[in-house]
């Protein structure tokens, strides 16, 4: 039986890190655009925007803490996580 909740704990805490890392990604994005806009009005909805994607960060992160997600199994998403990146661009 814990064989079977360890891999389930750590498939879940997979799906939490992707999460984290796709909306880091968005915040970063947000962040871009509303570091090059001009407008006013897009300026308000997109600082909003880049609160809600940092919010939603934070909240996660906290999550991924409280789950106790392994140190190694971080390093090891990052890792591939990177190279993935890489090789997309």
């Amino acid at each position: 039986m814990d064989a079977k909740k360890t891999s389930a704990k750590l498939q879940h805490d997979a799906e939490l890190l992707e999460l984290i890392y796709a909306v880091r990604d968005q915040s970063a994005r947000a962040h871009k655009i509303l570091n090059n806009s001009t407008e006013g009005a897009t300026d308000l909805r997109q600082q909003a925007q880049v609160e809600l994607q940092e919010g939603l960060f934070d909240f996660l992160h906290r999550q991924a803490r409280t789950r106790k997600v392994s140190g190694q199994q971080v390093e090891d998403f990052s890792v591939r996580y990177n190279l993935e990146r890489k090789q997309l661009r």
